[in-house]
């Protein structure tokens, strides 16, 4: 083979590739929503769903503390049962 690099090889550099974009494309998102419920707590707003108005129960919040909604409307959002 005339080829410098073995074409499996490409393969592999290209999938390790894409794998760390989309590491890094997360890692941006999770840095949005962590920026955005700071922006919540300087409003006061910290624990309160944005999508029924009611507290976010504090073991959520614990487990996820960027959560911007309760999981009973986080669920609706997932199934498309409410807009976004």
């Amino acid at each position: 083979s005339s080829m410098p690099i073995h074409m499996a090889d490409i393969g592999t550099g290209n999938y390790e590739q894409e794998f760390a974009l989309g590491l890094m494309d997360s890692e941006r998102k999770l840095l949005r929503e962590i920026d955005e419920a700071l922006g919540r707590i300087d409003k006061k707003t910290y624990g309160v769903c944005e999508g029924t108005g009611k507290q976010i129960p504090k073991a959520r919040l614990e487990a996820q503390p960027w959560a911007k909604y309760c999981v009973e409307y986080a669920r609706m959002l997932e199934q498309g049962l409410v807009p976004e």
